[in-house]
């Protein structure tokens, strides 16, 4: 859509400069200026409203083009997606305040894709700790007695790190016990930290984890409550300690518009490339509000086998590698 705003301004001034100067003119203009400024007044709202109107139009074929984008997406996935992913269980990870509309897409591509979908575990803005109540809250959940935010954070990385870690891992030939909440995600979920949401049509209100071989998505996005970097890059960086992981960074592209906040936008992605261990352990999609940004996110899952994951950065952003996952066996 073009932005007509500084155009719109402009012309506004010029108008209002023209009627007073009408106003001056009947006093010290003749007739035929006055007649002069009144056809180049009615001339610029013509063009204004040429503008407007081409404007209006542009955005009617935006909206088409986005309407067709997101048919496009979801009817791909029917034929593209089929059978990917096979019953592997998939946990996406997430933070209030972000549209769910970029989680409900992820989902339903994940569903699409045959993935054993576990849920979502939804970060709260508790987990800014910008309240003693939320300081002490967590230092219980932790099992901690401090006060001390930093530490409080760190070892919030850690644990979440390690119970992430462990449904993350190589599945084994014994499949071990069934799938379970862990003691800390009840007590985040008890003390408000963390909210689940699970896949439509599934009884309960619990997401529980397997044992083992489980692939995890995370979604970041503009407006996030806690800032990806403050939770989610650290958990990460626990979890890449010994090597790449089953586990896929995505959001949709950073706008970089004059009116847009810097800080409201997502981090996700750019922090994983911008770190040098990470941009080599976890696989990244930059561009999720574009179909190509929605087959990327569900093909580098596939490739995120436990055990044996694949990295890749994909999208349009910086660093990217490329748009799309290789094929299997592909340099």
């Amino acid at each position: 859509m073009i932005n007509f705003r500084f155009h719109i301004v402009s012309l506004t001034a010029v108008l209002l400069a023209l009627g007073i100067g009408l106003v001056l003119g009947t006093t010290f203009l003749d007739d035929a200026t006055i007649n002069g400024l009144e056809r180049q007044l009615d001339g610029l709202e013509n063009d204004l409203d040429r503008a407007q109107a081409r404007n209006d139009e542009q955005q009617s074929q935006l909206e088409a083009y986005r309407e067709e984008a997101d048919q496009l997406g979801e009817q791909a996935g029917e034929r593209l997606y089929a059978g990917q992913l096979g019953g592997d269980p998939v946990l996406v990870v997430s933070t209030r305040g972000i549209d769910g509309e970029w989680v409900d897409g992820v989902m339903s591509s994940l569903v699409q894709a045959d993935a054993d979908v576990l849920g979502v575990w939804w970060l709260t803005d508790r987990m800014l700790l910008d309240d003693e109540s939320d300081v002490a809250d967590l230092s219980d959940v932790l099992e901690l007695s401090t006060d001390d935010t930093d530490r409080l954070r760190r070892n919030l990385a850690v644990q979440l790190a390690d119970v992430l870690y462990g449904a993350a891992d190589a599945p084994t030939a014994d499949p071990g016990d069934a799938p379970a909440e862990p003691a800390l995600l009840a007590r985040l979920r008890e003390a408000g930290f963390i909210e689940y949401q699970l896949p439509d049509g599934v009884d309960g209100d619990v997401v529980r984890l397997p044992a083992s071989g489980t692939r995890i998505v995370f979604v970041d996005g503009p407006d996030a409550s806690v800032p990806a970097t403050e939770v989610i890059v650290p958990v990460l960086v626990e979890m890449t300690a010994d090597g790449p992981i089953p586990a896929v960074a995505t959001q949709p592209t950073v706008d970089t518009g004059d009116d847009v906040d810097p800080a409201t936008q997502p981090t996700l992605v750019p922090a994983v490339r911008g770190d040098d261990e990470l941009v080599q352990r976890v696989s990244g999609v930059d561009d999720l509000d574009l179909v190509s940004g929605r087959i990327a996110t569900i093909l580098a899952a596939v490739d995120a086998a436990p055990g044996e994951p694949t990295i890749g950065q994909y999208g349009s952003g910086d660093d990217a590698d490329r748009l799309l996952p290789p094929a299997a066996g592909a340099g």
